[in-house]
């Protein structure tokens, strides 16, 4: 009589799981967002390194996921800002070509 039959509600202890980050270091793209700073766009490269800084931060104080959140953050950044470096250079030297032809 204790115990619950099946079908009958009961009682049950659910412990939380802790995430323990175990697929290895996680990147904070510090020199990446310094090129894309100095030599890309500018804007983005600081926030970029903000979102770097804010990485590293969140690994010293072992917190897991804003490590992976910011880390990812400041990839993406950094990508948006290569592309858009590398799309403007490209856009000068095409007028650039354009002038010397006419």
């Amino acid at each position: 009589m204790g115990q619950p039959q099946p079908g009958q509600p009961g009682v049950f202890i659910v412990q939380p799981i802790l995430q323990n980050h175990q697929a290895g270091p996680i990147n904070d793209y510090f020199c990446y967002s310094i090129f894309t700073m100095l030599f890309c766009c500018l804007p983005l490269g600081i926030a970029a390194l903000v979102s770097s800084i804010a990485t590293r931060n969140a690994i010293a104080r072992r917190d897991w996921q804003m490590a992976v959140q910011s880390s990812r953050r400041a990839l993406m950044l950094n990508h948006i800002a290569l592309g858009m470096g590398i799309s403007v250079i490209a856009i000068i030297n095409v007028v650039i070509v354009i002038m010397y032809i006419i």
